[in-house]
């Protein structure tokens, strides 16, 4: 199984976001602009680790993050590529999502390009737990299947570790290549036709 966060891997998400992020900090009355380097060094990159950092009450915050995204009139765009990457890979293997966004916005973005038909399951923010348990219950129910995770942050390979399972880094999400290679990833990619090519190489072994 190929384990894929959302945001930043699937979808060129960050500005709705940050957009998000920005109106859920006025509610709680903080006089805060974030910008695009916002989740560029956070651990573990989740909107309850953001205002954490920031002061803020974690959990309203995330609620008002995913009410925002939800009612955006703008958005998110899967990267150039991800479609053909997702379709190629699904031809062998099984996919699955687990992301801090709710399912919801999750299945919304991909539906457009039929790239939710190939994720199952989809698993958000919306269900309890971390993403570590959360990879680890998708392992669980496969276990002598290999499994790896493809994510654009450091605390996506921490939770592929966590859960067991090799971990795939990409270049063009929210946290930058020398970010991630100080976390020591089986893998790193630039293109989704790399990620191709390393997930068959990392799942063969």
């Amino acid at each position: 199984m190929i384990i894929f966060d959302f945001d930043g891997v699937l979808a060129d998400s960050l500005q709705v976001c940050l957009t998000a992020c920005n109106n859920a900090a006025q509610n709680q009355g903080a006089d805060l602009t974030f910008d695009k380097d916002a989740f560029a060094t956070l651990n573990p990159v989740t909107f309850e680790a953001l205002a954490e950092h920031h002061g803020l009450d974690p959990s309203p915050f995330a609620r008002d993050v995913a009410a925002a995204v939800s009612a955006s009139p703008v958005r998110s765009a899967i990267f150039d590529g991800i479609d053909t990457a997702l379709f190629e890979l699904a031809s062998q293997n099984r996919l699955a999502v687990v992301s801090a966004s709710d399912a919801s916005v999750i299945r919304a973005v991909l539906a457009p390009s039929g790239l939710d038909r190939l994720m199952d399951p989809v698993i958000g923010g919306d269900t309890p737990g971390t993403k570590a348990e959360k990879i680890s219950k998708l392992v669980a129910e496969s276990p002598s299947a290999p499994h790896v995770m493809v994510g654009d942050a450091a605390s996506d390979i921490l939770a592929a570790r966590a859960a067991g399972i090799a971990a795939i880094s990409v270049t063009w999400g929210w946290q930058t290549a020398a970010h991630l290679a100080a976390h020591n990833p089986d893998a790193i990619v630039e293109t989704p036709q790399d990620l191709v090519r390393t997930c068959r190489s990392v799942l063969a072994g």
